[in-house]
């Protein structure tokens, strides 16, 4: 045997023993998710590369799991698909009576579609810049009184309370906020609680960014210092009172949000008084209506914007808006419909997933690994991915991973979403190994007992272990 044919044989062995990259990946991936903290859990994964055909890891990953927020996925991407990134949420205003001497002597009527943007996180920080947009444009066009009153359009979608299965001792919380087709500071207002002077005394109780708009049984007293607060905050009854209770140290203060129950009269009560503030008074006298006719129409911000805080941020009122603005009617069922037509094409059939509210607020929603990637696959095809990208939260820069992955290859690389309840850790979205190599994943973890904290750092080993991933 000449040298030459050695050399070729001798490379050809050795190529056959070197260990398979993939393979090593997949023994590597088995040693994290082997963790004892998670040993009672039920886990579900899929990673799948996107740059070729090829599946990576899995374990049970057309199992149905509690996704948690990681179904705001499923929301969005139906929103882009069916709405457009540049799709903008329209408010029309209409008046029901004539301006005579700048005076309206009718009603101001408001159709919303659930613009979920008039809240300050859209606009620096104000959340009546909107209201303070239309006083000027009614000025515009003469007006400078409302002999009637201000109104929402009664054909508009009707409030959805709740989701579907959502637990009664969520409701009073922000990220339980009821939808509407108007909506104002996302539907939540904050409570600010300050002890009083002496230790027995009530505490001070003020809301924002509407003082008194809630009727609030105030039960909170003042505490000696250095005790722990405590404060509970019952839903509002049938009679829209709210209970607050406990205790606050001497001394401190501290702040709670809560849910609005009513948010169409949340958004009303909002512009009166911005209306009353920039100088246009409300006599909210009799008026017979009239044929009304529009004044003006206000836009929201892009879609594409407002899913940037909707992933980023996991803001739930948002996605159960998105979820109703799909179908043709405002109602969760119509959209619901709609989305699992959008869905088809993606590869996820109807009946393979339970899609019970837009926010993943709902422990009646069941989706697997596989459901998840397949939606982010078929994203990436799409020419608006990197926008669909961009707004999903990036490990240790922003959004619910903005502390997660730090000093990482993952960090700056890992776009995706995070979905969390009591025994519920997810994560879903994309990675970028060593080689540049785009992968889908899904890592889905339900029924563990361990901390938030223990299950979230599995989910970060893994896609560390996936970032720093190479063929070569």
């Amino acid at each position: 045997m000449t040298k030459a044919v050695l050399g070729i044989a001798l490379y050809l062995f050795a190529a056959a023993a070197a260990p398979d990259p993939a393979a090593s990946l997949r023994v590597r991936l088995d040693r994290v998710f082997a963790d004892t903290r998670l040993a009672t859990a039920n886990l579900g994964v899929l990673v799948r590369s996107l740059d070729r055909p090829e599946t990576l890891y899995e374990k049970n990953s057309s199992k149905l799991f509690v996704p948690a927020s990681t179904n705001k996925i499923l929301t969005a991407a139906a929103a882009f698909v069916r709405l457009g990134a540049a799709y903008r949420f329209p408010t029309r205003v209409y008046r029901d009576g004539p301006v005579e001497g700048g005076v309206l002597r009718g009603n101001l009527i408001i159709a919303g579609s659930g613009d979920p943007s008039a809240a300050p996180r859209f606009y620096s920080g104000d959340p009546f810049s909107v209201f303070r947009q239309w006083a000027a444009t009614l000025k515009a066009f003469g007006i400078r009184r409302v002999a009637g009153d201000v109104r929402a359009d009664p054909a508009a979608w009707a409030d959805q309370k709740f989701g579907n299965g959502w637990q009664w001792d969520d409701l009073a919380e922000p990220y339980a906020a009821p939808p509407s087709p108007l909506e104002f500071n996302e539907n939540m207002l904050s409570l600010e609680i300050a002890a009083g002077a002496r230790p027995g005394d009530p505490a001070i109780i003020r809301q924002a960014p509407m003082d008194k708009f809630l009727d609030l049984e105030g039960r909170v007293i003042t505490s000696e210092p250095g005790t722990a607060a405590r404060i509970e905050v019952d839903r509002a009854d049938a009679q829209g009172t709210m209970k607050v209770s406990g205790a606050i140290p001497k001394g401190t203060a501290t702040t709670r949000d809560v849910a609005v129950p009513d948010p169409t009269r949340y958004f009303l009560a909002a512009l009166r008084r911005t209306l009353s503030d920039e100088g246009i008074g409300i006599d909210a006298g009799i008026v017979p209506d009239q044929r009304p006719e529009l004044l003006f129409v206000h836009s929201s911000p892009e879609l594409v914007e407002i899913t940037r805080a909707l992933l980023k941020l996991s803001i739930n009122p948002i996605a159960e808006t998105l979820a109703r603005a799909l179908g043709p009617d405002g109602t969760f069922a119509g959209g619901k419909a709609v989305l699992e037509q959008t869905l088809e094409p993606m590869g996820v059939q109807k009946g393979s997933y339970g899609y019970a509210d837009g926010s993943g607020l709902s422990r009646l929603d069941l989706v697997s690994p596989r459901t998840l990637v397949s939606v982010l696959g078929y994203m990436k095809s799409r020419p608006d991915f990197p926008l669909f990208y961009d707004a999903l939260p990036s490990a240790g820069v922003d959004g619910t991973l903005a502390e997660r992955m730090k000093g990482t290859r993952a960090e700056g690389n890992v776009h995706a979403k995070t979905g969390t309840l009591t025994g519920v850790s997810a994560i879903a979205g994309y990675v970028r190994t060593a080689d540049g190599e785009l992968l889908a994943f899904s890592i889905m973890v339900n029924n563990y007992l361990a901390s938030k904290e223990a299950a979230e750092a599995v989910e970060d080993r893994a896609l560390q272990v996936l970032a720093n991933f190479s063929r070569k």
